[in-house]
């Protein structure tokens, strides 16, 4: 699932939720919601969180899937 590998980039990268909402000017609980599974990003989202997270967009749909 994308979320679940975005948030352990987001974890592996040392950010914190609010920190990277903040930086893609979005309230938390819609980054929550996009890690969770529950919400689709946005592609100029998705794109912004792959420059925040020093992700290669390419590389998305290879990310392992990980979990709590």
């Amino acid at each position: 699932m994308l979320g679940a590998a975005l948030k352990a980039a987001r974890q592996q990268a040392g950010l914190g939720m609010e920190e990277v909402a903040e930086q893609l000017e979005i309230p938390v609980e819609v980054l929550a919601r996009v890690e969770r599974g529950v919400m689709v990003p946005t592609i100029p989202t998705l794109t912004r969180l792959c420059v925040i997270l020093k992700l290669d967009p390419d590389v998305l749909p290879e990310l392992p899937e990980m979990s709590d």
